[in-house]
């Protein structure tokens, strides 16, 4: 099933854009691209976001974001201080230029501005400004020690604040640097680290389930909750896809959270998502009912024997019958007696290739949600082919009818998928081009942030 396990990573790390092969990142990689990084206003007054996203810092890519025109694209480096972005996803040498990009310097050799082209627009111009400060940390979860970033913005506290969970798979600071700089934007102090094991944090998220990531990031909350210039009435948290899984976790353990957003994680069980999103990756490849069914049973099988459920004697049968399936052979699993986690990983250097290893795949993810008494805001696109969506909805509104909870919102979004893209609704494998963000999902939580006073006031 290696090409299998290639599909799930590519699918999880949609969100962020930055699937590519590496190795991981230890000690802090060199970024060229810091003199560029940073935000710029137009004459209009919205700004264009330049930054680098990517799991973790090795394979981080340089993108923009205009909040003008809501387009996002990666860029590539050509001659002097132009760089280009032809839009999509991949980059191709013969894809048509979407933007254009040429950076201003100063006379003293510092960039402070740019000048955007766009495909159908005018040429604008941006003056490069600051609009918040970023401070190096770091934080402990017991003997664990994480390295984070806290960014403030530049103006008088306190700020509420929010620390940022990542998905699934290794992950650094790199990955969330869009909602970092939304929410800084939006005046929280934001509080990003690199997950255990990754970057320049200590322990190994292979090795732990999701009550200790949930663990690690409450670390988070606390360490900002006794930091001056904070406002410790409102810190909360946000979390992206297995990050969605964690947030409301994590809030339900502490009274002292304030908030819990979940982006695109769902109220089922790991299994559940799993099994959801492989199918759906088959499909959309063209693959039979009847072959996507062997497969489930297959996968299915493969949980149940990492968890002590299944035989290796029955897990071998069905690989085999995997083997001698013209379209499946590609696909089988090696021997029981070959299956491990280091060789699961020894693979797999960037993504999760099979929660069971280190995680309980059965973990009740709607759970949290009948503790949680903090305001909750959970965001589904309704594009997302990854997470049962519609079944999570129903599970969330079905648990707010039984229980009376009263705080929780549950957004669907309509032209998003798993984050925070358009999404094309014929191929919800693939953003439209060129890459556009949601408006909607960010007005969803703006709005949500205000009418629960965590930000406005």
């Amino acid at each position: 099933m290696k090409r299998l396990h290639l599909a799930r990573v590519v699918t999880r790390v949609l969100f962020i854009m930055a699937a590519a092969a590496g190795l991981m990142a230890q000690t802090k990689v060199a970024n060229p691209f810091a003199a560029y990084e940073g935000t710029y206003r137009l004459s209009t007054g919205e700004t264009i976001l330049v930054s680098r996203v990517g799991v973790i810092e090795e394979v981080a890519r340089p993108y923009f974001l205009d909040w003008q025109t809501g387009r996002y694209g990666y860029l590539q480096a050509k001659e002097g201080d132009r760089f280009v972005s032809s839009g999509t996803p991949v980059a191709k040498p013969d894809a048509p230029v979407q933007t254009e990009i040429i950076f201003v310097r100063d006379a003293g050799g510092s960039v402070n501005g740019l000048v955007i082209r766009e495909s159908g627009l005018a040429e604008r111009k941006a003056v490069r400004v600051a609009l918040y400060e970023d401070r190096e940390t770091t934080f402990a979860n017991g003997e664990v020690w994480l390295a984070a970033t806290l960014r403030r913005p530049m103006r008088n506290g306190p700020f509420p604040a929010v620390v940022l969970v990542h998905g699934s798979g290794p992950g650094e600071r790199t990955q969330l640097s869009l909602m970092n700089s939304f929410f800084a934007g939006l005046g929280l102090a934001v509080l990003t680290y690199d997950k255990r094991g990754c970057g320049a944090s200590g322990g190994d998220w292979k090795k732990v389930d999701l009550d200790v990531l949930a663990q690690d990031a409450l670390a988070g909350v606390r360490w900002l909750r006794a930091q001056s210039g904070i406002d410790s009435d409102r810190v909360g948290l946000w979390g992206i896809s297995q990050g969605g899984w964690i947030t409301p976790l994590a809030g339900s353990l502490d009274a002292d959270v304030s908030f819990v957003m979940n982006s695109s994680g769902p109220a089922t069980s790991l299994r559940r998502q799993d099994t959801f999103n492989m199918a759906n990756t088959l499909k959309y490849s063209g693959f039979t009912e009847e072959e996507i069914g062997l497969v489930m049973k297959g996968l299915n099988l493969l949980y149940d024997y990492g968890q002590g459920k299944a035989s290796a004697e029955a897990l071998d049968a069905l690989m085999d019958q995997a083997r001698s399936h013209p379209k499946l052979k590609d696909l089988a699993m090696p021997p029981a007696k070959d299956i491990s986690v280091e060789a699961m990983y020894a693979r797999q250097k960037i993504g999760d290739p099979a929660w069971y290893f280190h995680m309980n795949p059965d973990n009740d993810g709607l759970a949290p949600y009948e503790r949680l008494r903090c305001p909750v805001l959970v965001t589904y696109g309704r594009l997302d082919y990854s997470v049962p969506v519609e079944e999570s909805v129903k599970l969330l509104a079905d648990l707010a009818a039984k229980s009376g909870q009263k705080n929780l919102n549950v957004n669907v979004i309509s032209d998003s998928g798993h984050g925070y893209l358009l999404i094309q609704e014929k191929a919800p494998m693939s953003p439209i081009v060129p890459m556009t963000i949601s408006r909607a999902y960010f007005a969803a939580i703006e709005s949500w942030l205000k009418e629960n006073r965590i930000i406005g006031n």
